[in-house]
């Protein structure tokens, strides 16, 4: 019950649930939320960080290897996805940002790795199919 007074006082200085419990060594998140109420003390608002998709790409890519990279992040079944944000919750495959990236333009069909690893997401190594198709014929295809 002594607490309750210094987590009043953190709470009135805009103190999260976390840097109370952390300046106070510990506390029960209940009694925080108990002071709060009875002390009328207002949730403050707080902007929420979100990354780009570029960030989330560069957070969740993993070297490895001969400059490969396996992702690290969120998947929808076989398929390694980003999360926009402010979109509403809309994803996008992560190889498709990836390819972006790298290319300056949308993929064109299929975004795969041309390096021959199955699961690899480094830009450098990913092809659609207008990079397969010059790879296949480079003398019918014009850059």
């Amino acid at each position: 019950m002594t607490k309750r007074p210094a987590i009043a006082a953190l709470l009135h200085e805009g103190a999260t649930y976390r840097q109370v419990r952390a300046v106070l060594g510990g506390g029960s998140p209940n009694v925080i939320s108990d002071v709060r109420k009875t002390e009328a003390i207002p949730v403050p608002e707080r902007t929420k960080y979100r990354r780009s998709v570029e960030e989330t790409y560069a957070l969740y890519a993993e070297p490895f290897g001969d400059g490969h990279a396996r992702w690290a992040g969120p998947w929808a079944g076989r398929m390694p996805q980003i999360c926009h944000p402010g979109r509403n919750g809309r994803k996008e495959s992560a190889l498709r940002v990836a390819f972006r990236m790298r290319h300056g333009r949308d993929a064109e069909g299929y975004v795969r790795p041309g390096c021959g690893v199955h699961q690899c997401v480094a830009s450098g190594h990913l092809t659609d199919r207008v990079l397969r198709a010059r790879l296949k014929n480079p003398s019918e295809v014009q850059a």
